[in-house]
C-alpha cells in the first residue's frame, strides 16, 4: 500500500458544458467521495482551486480558533427548541423557546431541516471539532443578521476585524445561510417584541439572556427551527436548579415555623 506524502499533480480535460473529471489519484489524495460538495475559487491569475469542504471546514478552524482564545463558549452546544415546540409535559420556568430538546425529539433528518445557530454556536464549533454536535448541523446552519453582528463584535475584540468578511464568506461556502436584515419593519419589529418578552420570562427564570440570543430565538420561533446555542443558560442544570432551590425553599418554610 503506497502512502501520500505530498501534492498528487495531474492533469484532466474540460468535456462538454464545462465537466470535469477529477483522475483518481486526485480524489483519494483530497478524500473526494462521489456525490461530495467541494469549493471552486478563482484567483486574477487564472487559478483554480478545487477544495473539499471538509478542507475548508478545517482551515477556517485552524485559523480562526487561536486568535479566539478566552473568548470560545465554556461547554458544547444544546439544541434547544425555538421555533420546534413539541408537546412538553414538564414546561419548566423557562420560556418555550428556551428549553433544551430531550435527545427523544423528533428532529428531521440532516439536509431537511435548517437549524438557527447563535454566535456563540459557531463558536463552539469553532473550539469543538469536527465530532461535535454543531459540526453535525453546521451545513444546515442558518445564521440570523443579530448572531452575524455579535461574531463580528467577538473578531473585532480580539483584533482580527480584518478576518470578519473572511470568516462569514467561509461559513457560507460550507453551507451556513445568512439572511440579511429584515427587510419588513413588521418582522423586525415583531422579532424585537419576542426578543425583549423573551429576556423578561428568561429573567423571571433566574437566566441572563443576551438581547442577540435573544433575537436569534425569536427568529427560530418565526421560522419554525429549532436553535443551538451555546453558553445561552448558566449551566445545564441550570432550569433545574432554579426549581429545586424554590421547591426547597417552600419545604423549608413550613419548618422554619415549628419549635
Amino acid at each position: 500500500m503506497t502512502t501520500t506524502t505530498g501534492p498528487v499533480i495531474a492533469t484532466a480535460k474540460v468535456g462538454q458544458r464545462g465537466r470535469l473529471i477529477l483522475p483518481t489519484q486526485i480524489q483519494r489524495a483530497a478524500r473526494i467521495t462521489e456525490g461530495a460538495l467541494v469549493a471552486i475559487r478563482t484567483a486574477d491569475d487564472g487559478t483554480i482551486t478545487i477544495e473539499p469542504l471538509w478542507a475548508v471546514r478545517d482551515r477556517l478552524r485552524t485559523t480562526v480558533e487561536p486568535l479566539l482564545a478566552g473568548h470560545l463558549p465554556s461547554g458544547p452546544a444544546r439544541m434547544l427548541t425555538g421555533g420546534h415546540l413539541p408537546e412538553d409535559e414538564n414546561p419548566g420556568p423557562l420560556p418555550a423557546a428556551l428549553r433544551p430538546l430531550p435527545d427523544s425529539t423528533p428532529i428531521l433528518p440532516l439536509g431537511d431541516q435548517r437549524v438557527v445557530f447563535t454566535a456563540r454556536a459557531v463558536l463552539a464549533w469553532i473550539g469543538g471539532g469536527p465530532g461535535s454536535r454543531e459540526a453535525s448541523w453546521l451545513g444546515q446552519a442558518v445564521l440570523p443578521e443579530p448572531a452575524v453582528a455579535e461574531l463580528v463584535t467577538v473578531l473585532a475584540r480580539v483584533g482580527a476585524h480584518d478576518r470578519a468578511e473572511a470568516v462569514l464568506a467561509e461559513l457560507a461556502v460550507v453551507g451556513v445561510r445568512q439572511p440579511g436584515p429584515a427587510k419588513h419593519r413588521a418582522t423586525l419589529a415583531g422579532d424585537t417584541a419576542l426578543a425583549l418578552e423573551l429576556t423578561a420570562q428568561a429573567a423571571a427564570a433566574g437566566v441572563d439572556l443576551t438581547m442577540p440570543d435573544a433575537l436569534c430565538a425569536a427568529a427560530a420561533h418565526r421560522l419554525g427551527l429549532p436553535l443551538l446555542a451555546a453558553d445561552l443558560l448558566p449551566a445545564e442544570e441550570g432550569a433545574a436548579t432554579v426549581v429545586e432551590e424554590a421547591e426547597q425553599g417552600q419545604e423549608r418554610e413550613p419548618a422554619a415555623d415549628q419549635p
